[in-house]
């Protein structure tokens, strides 16, 4: 049987779902209506609920829903959140949040909570940059497969932020712990270096690139 998935605050289904085939999915064009097909519903389902901007109002509609049919997953994606309500949303675990420029990694995160594995907010959006930056070792990496090491690869980026990013190499060099100097030119025009910490590393067959998740450690 299709998990039901249900999506309000859209005016269309997001064409990452219009192809998968796990999911029976719904949209509805006001969150009350979640209530109705909840009711109905017994077996595992997850609600995404696209909000402009997340209020008090409803983190308690929700909190209400996730109460009252506890086989119901709640899935915010959000384009804004104030600090307050980052902070409270950081350490419940009631909800999944994800930033609206995560919206292509939705259905992985969806896959992934309906296996029990818990979904962080991130501290900040990530922003997709287009420059290629260049990445070089602060130090040797302490990975064993350094065989021809170059001293300066060039990067493209999956995202970027303020805090980190996740970017893509043509070569398995990095591993997690080792620190990097990240070289590019943001979107103001001006080049900048900043070292980070290679937080996770994965390497991509099909694509023959490692992807990297870095985490800033000393201001641009």
């Amino acid at each position: 049987m299709k998990t039901k998935l249900v999506l309000t605050g859209t005016q269309t289904i997001p064409r990452i779902f219009k192809k998968e085939k796990d999911f029976d999915v719904q949209l509805v064009d006001s969150p009350y209506i979640v209530k109705d097909l909840a009711a109905e519903n017994n077996e595992p389902m997850i609600l995404v609920a696209y909000l402009p901007f997340m209020e008090m109002r409803h983190f308690d509609l929700y909190s209400h829903f996730h109460k009252t049919y506890p086989h119901m997953q709640t899935i915010f994606v959000v384009n804004e959140l104030s600090a307050n309500m980052k902070l409270k949303l950081k350490h419940n675990e009631e909800f999944i949040v994800l930033w609206k420029t995560e919206e292509n990694s939705l259905l992985e995160n969806i896959k992934q909570a309906l296996h029990g594995k818990r979904i962080k907010l991130r501290q900040d959006k990530r922003q997709s940059h287009d420059l290629r930056g260049l990445l070089s070792p602060s130090a040797l990496p302490s990975g064993n497969k350094n065989t021809g090491f170059r001293p300066m690869l060039p990067s493209s980026f999956e995202n970027i932020s303020d805090h980190g990013s996740c970017l893509k190499i043509s070569a398995k060099y990095y591993e997690p712990k080792d620190f990097v100097n990240l070289s590019y030119q943001n979107k103001e025009g001006d080049f900048v270096t900043i070292q980070g910490q290679v937080r996770w590393s994965k390497w991509n067959a099909d694509e023959q690139t490692q992807e990297l998740g870095l985490h800033f450690v000393s201001s641009n």
